[in-house]
């Protein structure tokens, strides 16, 4: 090879295992290919990409576990490369206990981030039992509706919300009202008002958004969980049959009402 054509393949090898980055970690179980699995390990490191998501090294562990084919090249190219690389090899092919056969999944999530594991296993094994476990997140209590029923029904309390603002969140499906002129406020209308804020929040409306800063920390872990498993859910829809399929199936279920918003009316 010339030393032009050298420099042109240095040049365009960056793009490609870029590309096979992107193949691999959307869904390695609908294309399997153990070159690609190398390429895909080479740009991480490049990159730097498990230093800012970890998830990411964990998927490539349950590759080489799942994949022998994927742990034969890696196992290949480790006495061939030295550094980070070399380290992460090292880890992948032969990984400490806690990291193996998926140990690391949660039974129940707690927040977005073991969410993530749960889509990284889908992604590698093409499974979808872990992906209930994001769907159960929907069934999860309305605490949003709880929190506003007791704050604006509080003298005491420092959220307080116009007329003008009432209205504004019947809107986003957020309809607070009174029984009579001596009763409390409460919201009055049916639906999952975690997810309705959740959304307006997404729009970045201002009152919506002031509510969010009023609630403390795990409610505010409650609300983004629930939000980033309807999001999740709906955008690997369009990308998977099979949890099109699911969520599909998950709508029609006993459950949370975040279950009708899975298929698009």
């Amino acid at each position: 090879m010339s030393h032009e054509s050298a420099a042109a393949h240095d040049s365009t090898e960056p793009n490609l295992d870029a590309t096979k980055f992107a193949e691999v970690t959307s869904g390695v179980y609908r294309r399997f290919d153990p070159e690609s699995v190398w390429m895909a390990l080479r740009y991480a490191v490049g990159q730097q990409l498990f230093d800012e998501n970890p998830t990411i090294m964990l998927m490539f562990v349950r590759i080489a576990e799942i994949y022998p084919e994927a742990h034969a090249r890696l196992q290949e190219m480790r006495s061939q490369e030295s550094g980070p690389l070399r380290q992460a090899i090292d880890l992948i092919v032969d990984p400490p206990n806690e990291l193996r056969e998926a140990k690391y999944l949660p039974d129940s999530i707690q927040s977005p981030g073991e969410m993530d594991l749960c889509w990284a296993e889908f992604l590698v094994t093409g499974k979808t039992e872990v992906v209930a476990k994001i769907v159960a997140v929907l069934d999860r209590d309305d605490r949003t509706r709880e929190f506003l029923n007791q704050t604006l029904s509080s003298d005491a309390a420092d959220l307080k919300l116009s007329d003008a603002e009432r209205t504004e969140l019947q809107q986003f499906g957020i309809g607070i009202g009174k029984l009579s002129e001596d009763a409390r406020w409460e919201v009055m209308t049916p639906g999952d008002t975690d997810l309705f804020l959740w959304l307006a929040i997404k729009d970045q409306n201002a009152t919506c958004s002031r509510i969010l800063q009023a609630m403390d920390e795990p409610l505010k872990l409650h609300l983004a969980s629930k939000g980033a498993a309807l999001w999740s859910l709906q955008a690997n829809a369009t990308q998977h049959g099979t949890i099109r399929l699911l969520c599909e199936q998950a709508s029609k279920q006993p459950g949370g009402f975040g279950r009708k918003l899975l298929v698009p009316a």
